[in-house]
């Protein structure tokens, strides 16, 4: 919330110092992790074996992921849809996992998947494969229901395993993370590099379909595809984790019985809120009060003459890309020649 001041016009140059001064950058933190009020993270990992010993079979609903550097991939999603219109500027984001086997070399790399593979869903079953399920899981071959046999592997490259970099998933890391200091049970942070704006901003378009679940008891982001190809897309894709050095690094998943070693998505942001001028016009007295704001996200202004006690003037201001004005043709027209505040509520 920014207060400014004005006396008369003369003082606009002042006033206009004075906002810049009192301009307001909150840092948030927001965890994202599977527990009782949030059941938005989707994780699995994929294996390349024969038809029924892993390249047909989904691990969605096991307490592990395992993941190595060609035969066992991760992939995994938050649902961030919360952070929409929230933030200025994105200053982090953390992937944290938990080590379960603790190896000592090797790494762990983080790469966006294409948008054409972001119809995956977790699956409901650990390892094993289920005909006529309709479960729509991802498997190593296909995104998958299980109702028939896909002409090709419905992956981005056409290839069984979405293993292509700059096709299936993002060649350059969105972070990479050493084995090396790795111990059993504790956190193993992945650091996001890049454009990490655009990468909420896209993220944040897409949530889990209210109300619709496959067999397996999963959200579901995308509609039905039934071997359709391409399958549908959610600006949400998620990330595939890989590893180094054919080193298997075992994570507890979002399955895992302790809470507390479950994956995390840990988004720092800022939110900047200022009042940035107030012009008063000198023929009829109103003023016009400048504030930068959201789109389509909601404000109050209120006025005072002391700063105790606020009169409202509006509680449904709707906001402009970057900047919204408000004039107060009320109260500043009767209180030319004396003091008045302004506040801006994000309500």
């Amino acid at each position: 919330m920014t207060v400014l001041k004005w006396r008369n016009v003369l003082l606009f140059c002042l006033l206009f110092i004075l906002s810049t001064a009192h301009q307001l950058a909150t840092a948030i933190t927001v965890v994202f992790k599977n527990d009782t009020d949030y059941q938005g993270t989707d994780d699995t990992f994929v294996l390349n074996g024969s038809t029924f010993s892993g390249g047909m079979s989904n691990f969605g609903k096991c307490a592990y992921i395992e993941i190595n550097a060609e035969t066992r991939l991760g992939l995994i999603r938050f649902d961030v849809s919360s952070l929409k219109k929230k933030y200025v500027q994105i200053n982090s984001i953390t992937l944290r996992l938990f080590s379960k086997n603790a190896p000592q070399n090797g790494g762990i790399s983080a790469h966006r998947l294409n948008i054409a593979n972001s119809a995956w869903r977790e699956g409901g079953n650990c390892g094993g494969t289920v005909f006529g399920g309709n479960r729509h899981e991802v498997t190593w071959f296909h995104l998958a229901d299980y109702g028939g046999l896909s002409a090709k592997p419905s992956w981005a490259s056409g290839t069984a395993g979405p293993t292509d970099a700059g096709i299936d998933y993002d060649n350059e890391a969105l972070g990479l993370t050493d084995n090396l200091d790795s111990s059993e049970d504790t956190k193993f942070d992945i650091e996001f590099d890049g454009d990490l704006n655009g990468l909420i901003d896209d993220w944040s378009l897409s949530t889990p379909i209210s109300g619709l679940l496959d067999r397996g008891g999963n959200s579901c982001w995308t509609s039905d595809w039934n071997w359709t190809q391409p399958a549908p897309e959610t600006t949400n894709e998620g990330i595939l984790l890989k590893g180094s050095e054919n080193t298997i690094h075992i994570f507890h998943s979002s399955e895992a019985k302790d809470k507390e070693l479950r994956p995390q998505l840990i988004v720092t942001y800022s939110s900047t809120f200022e009042i940035i001028k107030i012009i008063r016009n000198p023929n009829t007295g109103s003023a016009m009060i400048q504030f930068s704001s959201s789109p389509d996200e909601e404000y109050a202004v209120d006025a005072s003459y002391d700063l105790n006690i606020w009169e409202e003037l509006d509680d449904g201001v709707i906001g402009k890309k970057d900047k919204t004005e408000f004039v107060d043709d009320f109260l500043a027209p009767e209180n030319k020649g004396g003091e008045l505040f302004y506040r801006v509520r994000k309500l």
